[in-house]
């Protein structure tokens, strides 16, 4: 545990107490605090990183308890060990209400100080240690998808390449022939422009999905009826709100269920049916995408957002898949999952979502 990182404030109305344990915390290589009255103290902790709160209960102008009481209301996971000379059960009562987690008599021991500072502070550095690595895992998730997109876009490419190498090489031989008309040239001349059009737009495509979005809080149910412009049926277990960017997730959803649709139509089903399903556990929002358009041939279902991938019978062909997959990857570092399920009786696709909880607030 590396104390150098950790902000401790330290407060205490006895001057002498107030220096002689600041000194020796600075000697532990902590980052001290000190505060001689609960209203500086609290002051300070509204605008400025506090890792540990370690504060005396009877004080002047503002008493510990009180305190305590006005930094949770901020952030109640701020860990707190009080020191009292005193032993009253009403203070007792009122640090157990405050979820207070140390309680040390004076005169303090220093060396119980720093066992009790490292063990409260344990689960906080273990916390913090885990969201580094989620971070690092997404990071490196997202240079994965990265490398795949510079494959991905090279492989778009080479067809329309080939096509203009074509072109070109065939115009050369008319000139050299005497035979290129100027209908011909600009019959060619089109087809060229029309080649580094989808050069073009296949790049623009890939920009906007890398581009740094705008991230924001909405809610995902308001999400859902903005895009209702058909019937589907909603069973959310409760309003959530989602911190990433509403349009691309928007257009997210748009696909999706659009792509339901098509097969739909495709399929001529009668009484077509989407339901959107949410609920939590204690990692992730899961959101189910239910369609009854009969389903995917299972040869298909494991191959769906693979880079290279088209097939007809998808609701979606060629980058379709894998970009909704790399989209929810960098905007939130979701999960996506296809499978084909039998739902109220009919068979068809569950789309489901699995988006981790710290891009999840609920109402």
């Amino acid at each position: 545990m590396n104390p150098n990182n950790i902000n401790i404030m330290y407060v205490e109305d006895d001057e002498f107490v107030n220096n002689t344990i600041s000194d020796l915390l600075k000697k532990l290589n902590y980052n001290v605090f000190n505060f001689y009255n609960g209203i500086d103290a609290f002051e300070y902790f509204k605008d400025n990183r506090i890792d540990i709160v370690i504060s005396d209960i009877h004080m002047p102008k503002m008493n510990g308890i009180e305190l305590i009481k006005k930094i949770k209301s901020i952030n109640f996971k701020t860990p707190v060990i009080f020191t009292t000379a005193m032993n009253d059960e009403k203070y007792l009562l009122d640090s157990i209400s405050l979820k207070i987690d140390r309680y040390m008599k004076k005169p303090i021991d220093c060396k119980d100080l720093k066992e009790n500072i490292d063990e409260v502070l344990l689960p906080f550095i273990l916390e913090e240690e885990n969201r580094k690595k989620d971070e690092l895992i997404k990071q490196q998730s997202k240079d994965i998808l990265i490398a795949k997109t510079v494959s991905m876009i090279s492989h778009q490419w080479k067809q329309p390449l080939s096509k203009i190498g074509t072109i070109t090489s065939k115009l050369r031989i008319y000139s050299q022939l005497n035979k290129l008309t100027q209908e011909r040239l600009f019959e060619s001349l089109e087809k060229i422009d029309n080649e580094n059009k989808y050069l073009s737009s296949t790049i623009n495509k890939f920009n906007s999905i890398l581009e740094k979005k705008l991230s924001e809080e909405f809610s995902l149910l308001n999400l859902l009826n903005d895009l209702k412009n058909s019937d589907y049926i909603l069973d959310l277990e409760k309003d959530i709100i989602i911190k990433s960017n509403y349009e691309e997730f928007k257009e997210i959803f748009k696909n999706i269920i659009n792509n339901s649709y098509e097969q739909f139509e495709n399929r001529k089903i009668e009484k077509p049916k989407i339901s959107i399903l949410s609920y939590s556990d204690n990692e992730f929002l899961n959101i189910k995408i239910i369609d009854n358009a009969g389903g995917i041939d299972t040869n298909i279902l494991e191959k769906v957002f693979d880079l290279y991938y088209s097939d007809e019978s998808l609701n979606t062909k060629g980058l379709g898949l894998f970009l909704t997959k790399f989209s929810l990857t960098l905007l939130v570092n979701a999960q996506i999952t296809l499978e084909n399920i039998k739902y109220n009786n009919e068979k068809g696709v569950c789309v489901k979502i699995r988006i981790p909880n710290n891009y999840i607030k609920e109402f």
